[in-house]
């Protein structure tokens, strides 16, 4: 497998939504896509990686090692509206509701 900091090939294909990566892979059977995990869906085959699946506590352990963290970024001085915002994405409730989307909850 190839360093972390490995560059993306110049003739790689990008697109701008997870949407757009899972249709190109779903039309074409050669591609790899790399999107949400919680998007793959039934129609394509998510990449095992040296015998370890992609699934939330592989994930989460560092086991699985092809992932993408999110990120918050803000303008300038956090508003109340973002904060709480970030507080409930962070809450037992708001990773509830991110795995139920089918998204990796924080450690």
């Amino acid at each position: 497998m190839g360093s972390a900091k490995a560059r993306v090939s110049l003739e790689a294909l990008v697109q701008e939504s997870n949407g757009a990566v899972k249709e190109l892979v779903r039309n074409d059977p050669a591609a790899i896509g790399f999107m949400s995990l919680g998007l793959v869906g039934g129609e394509l085959k998510a990449l095992v990686i040296d015998g370890v699946e992609p699934k939330s506590p592989e994930v989460v352990s560092g086991r699985y090692p092809l992932v993408r963290p999110f990120l918050f970024v803000t303008k300038g001085e956090v508003t109340n509206e973002a904060r709480q915002f970030i507080d409930y994405i962070l809450s037992p409730a708001g990773q509830e509701s991110l795995e139920k989307e089918g998204l990796v909850r924080v450690k």
